[in-house]
């Protein structure tokens, strides 16, 4: 690795990669007397990844949190680095933490090797683990990465004065093809091993990721946890034609690419209105494929809306559907189903990944295999039985309330941490 190393450096730009941090003082937020008056042992967390976006980004955030708010911790703080392309919307957000957060600059490159670069440019996570610990007074600190196996390249952790770092590493998701790429495919499974090396405890948002990490990277399923995502309640609710019993509204929020299968919605919606039914899709992401979602919703006389990116889809998307669909070739445990769920929307899915994990079939949504005609059937189910789409509505809601309701996820995470690797 120190010629592959060598390499990286010679092909990065002239210069050295600024190091600009953003810190806030920890006293203003630590709940640390508290803590030490509640009479257990407490540690500081610090959630940290490297261009955290969508998903990802949404869930440490809410997390972190949620996780302060409960106040199990000495302290609660958010690192990233991240490169010129990390959205300026979440720079600002981050800015808006009322936690602790740290921001680190990067050079910006394909995945492998802006992963490979952080082995020349060590990113300064242990300082900031000293000083989360540090002024929220603790001798212990829990650094929990949200970059799956690739989280192995930071490891080891070594901070001054002695602190004790304990590494938990989160997999959102295994979508990676390492198809004729032995190279690549042996770069990752490195990482990958280094957090087993270095005794990081290993969570998995759902059971269908162990499977491909056990296939792509030679982790033994045995070595995760399962820990779910979760977002806090909501009184918002979508299905709106409950109300008022006319255009049956269906909606696509996630990636624009072809694997997450939006075309197949859109082509299953033309269908049916060809053949009178009154269906209207909104679509919200950005991707490859944005311009061919804004120029088909722009030939569609006003039945199909492509919204682009949206800060938070569970305020200003969801609320307007009837059924989120998601026709996807892989996924982890997509936040946009288990926002659905929370605002009682019913999902269309295809069962890959984590998914089957949160949809019960025929109670909460339906799964269906990958074709238009598939989703062309489900739709009918909903629109015809419409008691029996209300009920799913309230099955919905349901299993949000059991499984992924965010109290529930920090109580898991915290059994993990406390967990001796």
């Amino acid at each position: 690795m120190r010629s592959l190393a060598q390499d990286l450096v010679s092909a990065a730009p002239h210069g050295t990669v600024a190091q600009e941090e953003i810190k806030i003082d920890l006293r203003t937020v630590s709940k640390g007397d508290d803590c030490l008056k509640a009479g257990r042992d407490k540690f500081a967390v610090l959630h940290v990844a490297l261009n955290p976006v969508t998903g990802v980004w949404s869930v440490m955030k809410g997390l972190a949190l949620s996780q302060a708010q409960a106040g199990l911790y000495a302290g609660v703080g958010v690192g990233i680095i991240a490169d010129k392309n990390w959205p300026q919307l979440y720079r600002e957000e981050i800015n808006s933490l009322p936690l602790p957060h740290f921001l680190s600059s990067t050079w910006a490159s394909f995945g492998t090797a802006q992963f490979l670069w952080q082995r020349v440019q060590r990113p300064p996570i242990a300082n900031w683990a000293s000083e989360l610990a540090e002024q929220s007074r603790s001798n212990q600190c829990i650094v929990h990465f949200h970059n799956a196996w690739l989280s192995g390249v930071f490891l080891p952790l070594v901070a001054p004065g002695g602190l004790k770092i304990q590494s938990v590493a989160t997999f959102h998701g295994v979508n990676a093809h390492f198809d004729g790429q032995p190279i690549r495919r042996g770069l990752h499974r490195w990482m990958a091993a280094r957090l087993k090396e270095n005794g990081a405890l290993l969570t998995s948002v759902d059971r269908g990721n162990l499977a491909r990490a056990q296939s792509l990277l030679s982790m033994a399923p045995q070595d995760f946890r399962v820990v779910p995502n979760g977002i806090s309640d909501t009184d918002q609710r979508g299905c709106p034609s409950a109300l008022a019993g006319t255009t049956f509204t269906l909606g696509h929020v996630g990636s624009m690419m072809a694997a997450k299968g939006w075309q197949m919605l859109v082509e299953a919606a033309r269908i049916l209105r060809d053949k009178g039914h009154d269906i209207r899709v909104i679509l919200a992401g950005r991707g490859a494929d944005a311009d061919l979602a804004s120029k088909l919703a722009k030939e569609s006389q006003g039945w199909l809306s492509y919204v682009g990116f949206v800060a938070n889809p569970r305020e200003s998307v969801l609320p307007k559907l009837d059924s989120l669909v998601l026709m996807s070739e892989q996924e982890g445990l997509p936040m946009a189903i288990i926002e659905a769920l929370s605002m009682g929307v019913p999902v269309i899915a295809t069962p890959v990944g984590g998914v089957p994990e949160a949809i019960v079939q025929g109670e909460s949504g339906l799964l269906v295999s990958r074709s238009t005609e598939a989703l062309v059937e489900a739709i009918k189910v909903m629109i015809h039985d419409r008691g029996r789409w209300q009920t799913m509505s309230a099955n919905a809601r349901r299993v949000f309330k059991e499984r992924f309701e965010i109290s529930q996820v920090v109580t898991a995470y915290d059994n993990v941490y406390r967990t001796k690797p």
